[in-house]
């Protein structure tokens, strides 16, 4: 018995000792993780640089429990697990070169840097992590072998998730040209904003659901196939004004001062594009339109309607390369070939752009 009792005091001993140990280490800790992604330096940054793609990389969201709240001007980004919670916030961008945030949980701060550095076969991307650990944390640090080890596997996973995205699903894409439509009309609500053109349609899906409630609160008869008309698109001043509709089966007329408005579209001819695919290719898919429109002689119509409809998108779909986007280009009637545009319900496509997706 003396020698159980010896060697339960020598355990306890140690366990105090390396408790003592552990507790008076630095708490202090900073390190890096690295990942070469074979896609261009721009994607790579304006993937990550919004907090509306998070959901396809970040390890710490659970799909079907996690809930997700942006602030307006998408700076802030809130993932809530029940009672837990965890605040990114983006502090500074500078150019595509790097981003500088800080994740707030339990009233603990971790400093988060991305660093986006061209590669010769794409983007090498680095997280660069900072912050203090609390005594747990120290704890189950020396257990696992260091600090790199412990919060480090987190970095690797979403650093793998990240890659796994943009060199699959964002690389799978087609462009379809379907030639010239008839666009028919339709009675809508919509939400009128401007913003930078790169921020419009994070701004535009944010809206949609703003949109779908007022139609049930209000038991408006709508169709989900929310869409945007664009009044003004000024690359130069990088500055876009649209709207953002959904589609109902009445004339709506609101009250002086609602955000939400009525409106009427009238049918039209357009060129008719429709992108397969993630939305970072949405500006290649409307250059092929203006490509489309001028080998083939016809005359835009800059007076006229421009639309983007969100025929499949997220969240009802969580596969970006399944996502359906129809872009539809006015064009004067005046010089439409004498052939009857066909409707835009049904639609044979006359050229298809395909990507190469990655293997």
């Amino acid at each position: 018995m003396k020698i159980l009792k010896y060697i339960f005091l020598l355990l306890l001993l140690c366990g105090i000792a390396g408790f003592v140990f552990i507790a008076t280490q630095p708490g202090n800790y900073s390190f890096k993780k690295s990942k070469e992604i074979t896609v261009s330096k721009e994607v790579v940054f304006n993937f990550i640089n919004n907090y509306n793609n998070w959901n396809l990389w970040n390890s710490n969201i659970e799909p079907k429990t996690s809930k997700e709240t942006f602030s307006e001007d998408f700076k802030t980004y809130t993932i809530s697990n029940g009672k837990e919670s965890i605040v990114y916030e983006t502090l500074a961008v500078h150019g595509t070169d790097s981003i500088t945030q800080k994740a707030t949980q339990n009233a603990l701060v971790t400093d988060l840097t991305w660093k986006f550095n061209p590669a010769k076969e794409g983007t090498v991307v680095t997280c660069e992590m900072k912050g203090t650990l609390t005594l747990k944390q120290k704890i189950l640090s020396v257990l696992q072998g260091g600090v790199q080890n412990y919060l480090g596997t987190e970095i690797d996973t979403n650093l793998s998730n990240i890659e796994k995205y943009l060199t699959h699903e964002l690389n799978n894409y087609n462009i379809k040209i379907s030639g010239i439509v008839n666009y028919a009309g339709t009675l809508f609500i919509k939400q009128i904003d401007s913003t930078d053109i790169n921020s419009y349609y994070l701004t535009a899906k944010n809206k949609i659901p703003n949109l779908i409630k007022f139609a049930q609160d209000n038991g408006i008869d709508y169709k989900e196939q929310p869409f945007v008309l664009f009044d003004k698109f000024d690359k130069i001043k990088n500055e876009t004004k649209f709207s953002v509709c959904i589609p109902v089966k009445d004339e709506i007329i609101t009250s002086e001062g609602s955000d939400v408005q009525g409106g009427e579209l009238f049918e039209f001819n357009a060129v008719k594009i429709t992108l397969i695919g993630d939305y970072s290719h949405l500006s290649k898919a409307w250059e092929e339109g203006f490509k489309y429109i001028k080998k083939n002689k016809l005359e835009e119509d800059q007076n006229g309607t421009y639309i983007e409809s969100y025929k499949s998108y997220s969240p009802n779909e969580s596969q970006p390369s399944k996502w359906i986007t129809e872009i539809y280009i006015p064009i004067k009637s005046s010089v439409l070939p004498k052939k009857k545009p066909v409707t835009n319900q049904s639609i044979e496509p006359l050229i298809e752009t395909n990507s190469t997706p990655n293997e």
